[in-house]
């Protein structure tokens, strides 16, 4: 199953929560993905199983998406 976090596809100033209490309670991994139109790339990364501290793990999971540019750079994500 693929969810988008911001739960848009418009400018959001945060991630929407149910990515990850779904992956929490099914006991299952997020593998985080992005789509990084600068460099012409799709990056996976590690698969990341969450701990139940959804700031810190809010923290880790957005590090995946530093210096990522979108397909629409102002609709970007800010880490």
């Amino acid at each position: 199953m693929a969810i988008a976090p911001e739960g848009t596809r418009k400018k959001v100033s945060d991630w929407k929560t149910g990515f990850y209490y779904i992956a929490l309670k099914a006991e299952v991994p997020i593998v985080p993905v992005a789509f990084d139109y600068s460099k012409k790339e799709v990056v996976l990364h590690d698969a990341f199983y969450p701990t139940g501290d959804i700031q810190n793990d809010f923290l880790l999971l957005k590090n995946n998406y530093k210096d990522v540019v979108g397909r629409i750079p102002e609709y970007g994500f800010e880490v």
